[in-house]
């Protein structure tokens, strides 16, 4: 499967961090919590638009952090018990996944070991993350952006 490549700005973010290797299913359980406090962030860029962001690579025992989160205009009255990000701008092969989250670990599986080897980009070292857009509310459709040089 190719990658869609696109050019991505630069975009401020606010919502709640795990870190952890996700064997017992927190990352499902960080969204609820962060769904549960969505309305709280006051200055959102659009509406019904949220980011799943693995800002860096895994530790030696496979931990890594995925925060779940909103786009937003400023830094101006965030919630208590969130944090902010920056996503940089930058290149991205941009997957986009179909399926029951419970198999979402395999399509990541297949973008590292077959698709992206395959292809004539490397990972760039930047956040990769996932876009939750009305298409999720829909059919559980979402996009995986993946950072390439």
């Amino acid at each position: 499967m190719d990658g869609k490549l696109v050019s991505v700005e630069s975009f401020k973010t606010v919502g709640i961090t795990y870190f952890g290797n996700n064997s017992n299913g927190e990352i499902p359980k960080l969204w609820e919590v962060f769904n549960n406090r969505y309305k709280d962030i006051k200055q959102k860029s659009e509406s019904m638009l949220c980011y799943g962001i693995c800002d860096d690579e895994m530790d030696s025992e496979g931990r890594f952090h995925y925060t779940a989160c909103a786009e937003v205009d400023s830094f101006q009255d965030v919630p208590e018990g969130m944090e902010t990000g920056v996503v940089p701008d930058g290149k991205y092969l941009v997957y986009t996944y179909e399926g029951a989250i419970k198999d979402l670990g395999d399509f990541y599986n297949n973008i590292f070991t077959k698709w992206l080897p395959d292809s004539e980009y490397e990972v760039d070292y930047r956040p990769q993350f996932e876009l939750y857009d009305t298409r999720f509310m829909d059919n559980g459709e979402f996009d995986v952006y993946i950072p390439v040089k």
